[in-house]
């Protein structure tokens, strides 16, 4: 068990997260700076084989209190629950083995897991609370005592064409005008600028992140609480190969952004955040921000692109696909 905030990265936890395709929300640095004066602590767990990293798992703990408390959870001081989460990520459950685990292994460390945990964390921990499971994934976590029920679900949407022009040919007529129209509307504004880029040094990581915190809280569910991303979580991303940025500015003012996570099969549109109209903020970036990152996916040759929760029904609209997901609850006397 790891505490990124303080603990070195491990040998191998690199090399496992390229062998297996893991997207930039999984490196080290970008966990531990996730972090940086938040009420969410994450631990993080590594599976060997011998001294072969062959599984991770990633989580916050937080406290049983409010949620917009700044101060973090206090292990053996008060009531917490583990998070199995990362920030950021919406796609899929928070843990990952190689192909080479069996089925019944991964339950086994799972369970392990969880006692690991338990002594980390000590008598406050209440229980463990499992999001985004997809259904092919709940067998490893399911068991007696465990309380499992339907969350909103992931959206992903096969690339079959060889064009963007595919694409919005693909889609329904009011749509496919409609993207049509904003994207040119927002081609001939004369003091709108979009940017494009991996690895971007232009954009000021405390802006992005004053921004996703505003749009956030517009957003905030009250049963699934997260806590703002820092500036440092935007530094550790933005300047990154394997990061790509689309950016809105009038100016030098920083209108609206999208991150997304690089893949050569499968690319992930991450954290969209924009100022409203009446705060100086402009329609439709939005859309046209999915018309440059299906573009960019289809012409580098992905086969697949996810694009979180939320706007589902928006997003059935631009042809994704609805992913079923879970959130299961372990109280501690199931645990392990």
């Amino acid at each position: 068990m790891l505490d990124p905030c303080s603990d070195p990265e491990p040998a191998g936890w690199e090399e496992f997260r390229l062998a297996e395709g893991l997207s930039a929300i999984w490196a080290y640095d970008v966990i531990a700076a996730s972090s940086l004066g938040s009420w969410a602590r994450p631990l993080l767990a590594v599976f060997r084989d011998g001294g072969r990293v062959v599984g991770v798992a990633g989580a916050v703990y937080v406290g049983l209190r409010s949620a917009r408390t700044a101060r973090p959870a206090r292990p053996r001081r008060e009531p917490i629950v583990l998070d199995v989460r990362l920030p950021g990520h919406s796609n899929g459950p928070t843990w990952h083995f190689s192909d080479e685990v069996a089925p019944e292994t991964r339950r086994r460390l799972m369970r392990e897991f969880e006692r690991a945990a338990r002594r980390q964390l000590g008598w406050g921990l209440a229980g463990v609370l499992y999001r985004m499971v997809t259904e092919p994934r709940l067998p490893e976590i399911a068991r007696r005592g465990a309380i499992s029920r339907g969350s909103p679900g992931t959206a992903v949407m096969p690339l079959r064409w060889a064009s963007v022009d595919g694409w919005l040919a693909s889609l329904g007529k009011g749509r496919r005008t409609s993207l049509r129209g904003q994207s040119r509307k927002i081609a001939a504004a004369p003091d709108l600028e979009v940017r494009e880029g991996r690895a971007r040094h232009d954009l000021d990581p405390e802006e992005l992140a004053e921004l996703n915190r505003r749009h956030g809280e517009r957003l905030a569910a009250r049963l699934d609480p997260r806590a703002p991303l820092p500036a440092a979580y935007f530094a550790a991303l933005i300047r990154r190969q394997d990061v790509s940025v689309v950016s809105y500015h009038e100016g030098a003012r920083l209108l609206a952004f999208a991150l997304v996570y690089e893949h050569p099969d499968a690319p992930a549109y991450g954290p969209w955040a924009a100022l409203r109209p009446d705060e100086g903020g402009r329609k439709d970036l939005y859309f046209d921000s999915y018309v440059r990152v299906v573009r960019r996916a289809v012409e580098h040759g992905g086969k697949r692109l996810f694009a979180g929760r939320g706007q589902a029904e928006v997003k059935r609209t631009l042809g994704f696909e609805p992913v079923p997901m879970h959130v299961v609850a372990v109280p501690r006397w199931s645990m392990g």
